[in-house]
């Protein structure tokens, strides 16, 4: 299989690793992992590649940046939150309930020339946008190397 330089890749699974929790998906350089459960839903996300980095978007309409957490654990980042109900608890008795709320969480593993040391994400009119910065292709490039005698 050839791969084209600079670009990140998914990598296989070990034996007890992400598939046995769910479905997974890759997208370009990066692994959806399911974590869903009966507690938890998954926001919608959209993972992209551009020449200097991967971004996941997640669609977050109604919670608020400070309901969020997003972790770097290893290779893997790690979104949850709790998008509330708007509604004073107790005092409302739902006829039709459509919209979703409680806790969320999606964890993407990220295989490739990324830098997890420099990820950031910004929340901006209910999309959550997550940059993980590319590490420089050094393959290919030429470079002297100095010879010290010994």
């Amino acid at each position: 299989m050839s791969r084209k330089a600079g670009h990140s890749r998914a990598r296989p699974s070990a034996p007890g690793g992400p598939e046995d929790r769910g479905p997974l998906k890759a997208c370009g350089g990066v692994v959806l992992l399911d974590f869903s459960d009966e507690t938890a839903y998954r926001p919608l996300s959209d993972v992209t590649e551009v020449d200097d980095a991967v971004r996941i978007l997640l669609e977050l309409p109604g919670v608020p940046a400070d309901s969020v957490q997003v972790w770097v654990r290893g290779d893997r980042i790690e979104v949850t939150g709790e998008k509330p109900t708007g509604f004073p608890p107790g005092e409302t008795s739902f006829l039709c309930l459509e919209r979703i709320f409680g806790k969320f969480r999606r964890v993407f593993e990220v295989v490739g020339s990324v830098n997890l040391g420099e990820v950031t994400a910004i929340r901006k009119d209910g999309i959550m946008a997550i940059t993980i910065p590319k590490i420089p292709e050094r393959r290919g490039r030429e470079r002297r190397i100095p010879v010290i005698e010994g």
